[in-house]
């Protein structure tokens, strides 16, 4: 294609009809299975297995020939047998026969994802078992099919991919990443695909907001799981309570756990978020919750595959050994640490709130030296509705002490209800400045800016970070202040 798709539309009309790629010798050899009078599917399973965008293609044209069962069909193999073979010599209209090449960055990346979504299934299937829910393999199956999108995206559109992929590694959400560079959210496209091409209703379903938590849900979810040596509380919630009894949560977190450790690295600070999530799920301890999600990784790399990446396993066992910064390279890197680097990881370990804060402050420090060399920390409790100084660096004491910081203020009011960052620059000040605390302008110059933004410790307290630049300071710094306070959260 000489232009890229972006859009929802231009990628669904550009990926709907594509053929699903499957190895050159599993198709020929599945061609002889089907004309061989004696062949059983008992026998065909293997070869179905071993090719994901073959069983794929099988599990879709079952739900398509058997549409009143498609509820109950979740399994490649059962796809198989409720078909036969007559059913089975449609699907191949819809195969790219291919042989793959090493040399190929499409066709590395494509075995690459099969791979993560391979793991992301292992580690669903863990947790279903500790969870003791019947069906286990079916969350197997629905978590490993999720991401037969994603597969396609990067066997179609290497580039575009590879792209949205640099944008998360250096600190972008993901829905923005997508949006920048596909122009749609990969969950959209997904789902409008799988409608399109008669994918069981329960994968759909996993990706739809009335079967999945929201961002606000999880973090429900999160903070039932209250410190690492006690069994997590129980939601209040109704509706909570359904989604935490749903495989289909199981499935999505599963998901988000491997890609957030494949692109990003067992380090990512996401990835403790998630073993919370998990730990008030299974109800088990935070500590169990993440030995059962790493033993899962060892199960999943057990099982052989035709991918060049490291297993997740792997990595865990030694990120240096077997992740991008190898060898000579990765000397070179250590040389030369970012103290975004280092704050994440001085903060592993750390759960004191005050202490991760104290870190965060120094890494402020360092990496706006020779921009900025105020930086205060507030703290304000909603018991009693009070705001008081935490920590600060650069600003004499005793006038800190003279600021009125309980007076009434629309900006801090405005912080301290939901998780804000605001970036003043001198225009703004004039306006801002009546909204603060009384003789907060004592702090202030009016040609500088200022970063605020709130960053909720739990129900009761809320930090809020305030960092004045000398000057001028930019989107850039704007978006490095606030990924410095993500980090500490």
């Amino acid at each position: 294609m000489n232009k890229s798709p972006f859009g929802l539309n231009e990628w669904l009309l550009y990926l709907q009809d594509r053929k699903f790629p499957v190895g050159s010798d599993s198709i020929a050899k599945l061609k002889k299975q089907i004309k061989t009078p004696d062949e059983t599917l008992d026998r065909m399973q293997k070869n179905i297995a071993s090719e994901p965008m073959l069983a794929f293609a099988i599990l879709n044209q079952a739900n398509t020939m058997v549409e009143y069962k498609r509820n109950d069909i979740k399994s490649p193999i059962h796809a198989a047998s409720m078909i036969g073979m007559a059913g089975i010599s449609k699907v191949f209209d819809a195969l790219d026969s291919y042989i793959a090449n090493g040399k190929n960055p499409a066709h590395r990346a494509f075995s690459r994802e099969v791979q993560i979504s391979y793991e992301a299934a292992a580690i669903a299937r863990r947790w279903a078992i500790e969870k003791k829910i019947s069906h286990v393999e079916d969350v197997f199956w629905i978590t490993f099919f999720r991401d037969a999108v994603r597969w396609l995206l990067w066997y179609h559109a290497h580039d575009e991919m590879e792209q949205l992929t640099q944008r998360v590694r250096r600190g972008e959400s993901n829905v923005t990443a997508e949006n920048e560079s596909l122009g749609c959210r990969i969950d959209e496209l997904t789902v409008a695909l799988f409608k399109y091409w008669k994918v069981p209703t329960v994968i759909i379903e996993s990706f739809l907001t009335d079967q999945v938590p929201t961002a606000e849900e999880l973090q429900s979810i999160a903070r039932l799981t209250h410190t690492p040596d006690q069994l997590p509380g129980f939601a209040e919630d109704k509706r909570i309570t359904i989604l935490m009894n749903s495989p289909l949560i199981l499935a999505y977190c599963a998901t988000r756990v491997s890609q957030e450790a494949n692109i990003v690295g067992w380090g990512s600070k996401n990835l403790p978020f998630f073993y919370r999530v998990i730990a008030a799920i299974i109800h088990i301890r935070l500590g169990d919750a993440i030995q059962v999600t790493h033993f899962a990784t060892t199960e999943a790399a057990r099982d052989v595959r035709h991918s060049a990446k490291h297993s997740l396993a792997a990595q865990l066992l030694s990120p240096a050994l077997f992740t991008h910064t190898t060898g000579a390279a990765s000397a070179a890197k250590k040389a030369k640490v970012t103290p975004l680097a280092q704050l994440q990881t001085k903060l592993k370990g750390i759960t004191d709130h005050k202490q991760r804060t104290t870190l965060a402050m120094k890494a402020l420090l360092a990496i706006f030296k020779g921009h900025s060399e105020q930086v205060l920390i507030l703290r304000h409790t909603t018991s009693d509705n009070k705001l008081s100084p935490l920590l600060q660096f650069g600003y004499d004491v005793k006038t800190l002490k003279e600021i009125k910081w309980n007076s009434p203020s629309g900006v801090i009011a405005k912080l301290v209800s939901k998780r804000v960052a605001v970036h003043f620059d001198e225009n703004k000040f004039a306006s801002m400045t009546k909204d603060l605390p009384d003789g907060i302008d004592a702090l202030l110059n009016g040609k500088q800016h200022l970063f605020l933004a709130s960053s909720p410790i739990n129900e009761q307290e809320t930090y809020i970070y305030w960092l004045a630049g000398k000057g001028q300071l930019d989107r850039n710094q704007f978006d490095t202040f606030k990924r410095v306070i993500k980090l500490a959260d």
